[in-house]
């Protein structure tokens, strides 16, 4: 019998559809952070780090379930929630995602730490802002130790399942 040991983490990457800035509306920045704190509360997956960019979001989750399938249905449910509740707000019917998502298993806690730097710097990169500390919708400040993200995230070593401050933000 084949034992399957679980990635301990997943780096996940959402594009809008027609990579529209739908994030670039703090609102629905907000909305999507609500989401998916809801989404992770209800399946009990680790969020570990995360940044809303106006057309996409790249997330680092985690959970115990050895099964990669935890991440397709997790996933799958934030996609539907969000476009039924965005699309609800706007009066609209239509896509909000692309098909297609990038996943790419992270080896451990040290390639998790690697992967969320590069993942805050993400606004700079794309020339948004001058550090990540001031892109508003990012889990920087908590891994930095600077201050609340806009929801709790798990860093990898502090605690099973210990979360970092985090404070929902209404939009």
């Amino acid at each position: 019998m084949q034992t399957h040991e679980a990635a301990p983490g997943y780096l996940v990457t959402l594009w809008t559809y027609g990579l529209r800035p739908t994030f670039a509306e703090p609102r629905n920045a907000a909305l999507f952070c609500r989401s998916l704190q809801a989404l992770r509360l209800r399946l009990g997956f680790r969020v570990h780090a995360y940044v809303v960019l106006p057309d996409r979001v790249r997330l680092i989750l985690g959970a115990e379930d050895p099964d990669a399938r935890w991440l397709r249905d997790a996933l799958q449910r934030l996609k539907s929630r969000f476009a039924r509740e965005v699309n609800a707000r706007s009066g609209r019917l239509g896509l909000v995602w692309q098909d297609a998502e990038q996943r790419l298993p992270l080896r451990d806690e040290a390639d998790i730490a690697r992967r969320a730097e590069i993942l805050h710097r993400n606004p700079v990169l794309a020339g948004l802002v001058e550090h990540p500390r001031l892109w508003r919708f990012s889990s920087y400040r908590a891994w930095s130790g600077e201050g609340p993200a806009p929801l709790p995230i798990d860093i990898p070593g502090a605690g099973r399942r210990g979360s970092r401050a985090g404070t929902l933000i209404s939009g």
